[in-house]
């Protein structure tokens, strides 16, 4: 089989297409933006071409974040009586921040230990840890 020919999604391309995603535009917009017909483009997200579709996920969330955050800010700042729509507009906010950017904004209430290791627990001198796989507690020496 023969290679075809150069892919145009180089490093320069890459953060030309991040740019705009994080500015908000859409897949067409930045086809016609970066001048690569759109079927190229779409290609390169279905095929996750240097993985761009991974990327372009990653890039929206950062978009949104970048937004609530904005938001949660110039709320804060505010003197505004319409306290039913600015708690509309601060709960979507603070949603959007809590869930996207959970390792800076997230309440913490994990059943399992940091990062989704097993939690111990020391009871009376023994070290327990749960074992999810067969539901049962290994109990160790300490």
């Amino acid at each position: 089989m023969k290679p075809g020919p150069a892919s145009q999604l180089n490093k320069e391309v890459l953060s030309r297409i991040k740019k705009l995603v994080i500015e908000g535009k859409t897949l067409v917009e930045i086809a016609k933006v970066i001048d690569i017909p759109y079927s190229t483009v779409t290609n390169w997200t279905c095929f996750n071409v240097e993985k761009l579709s991974d990327k372009i996920e990653g890039w929206k969330r950062d978009r949104k974040l970048k937004l609530a955050e904005d938001k949660l800010e110039r709320i804060l700042e505010m003197n505004h009586d319409e306290k039913d729509t600015l708690k509309v507009q601060a709960d979507i906010a603070k949603f959007t921040a809590e869930t996207l950017g959970k390792k800076h904004y997230a309440k913490r209430n994990e059943v399992t230990g940091e990062d989704g290791k097993p939690q111990e627990h020391n009871i009376n001198g023994f070290n327990f840890i749960r074992n999810e796989e067969d539901n049962t507690d290994n109990k160790t020496d300490s």
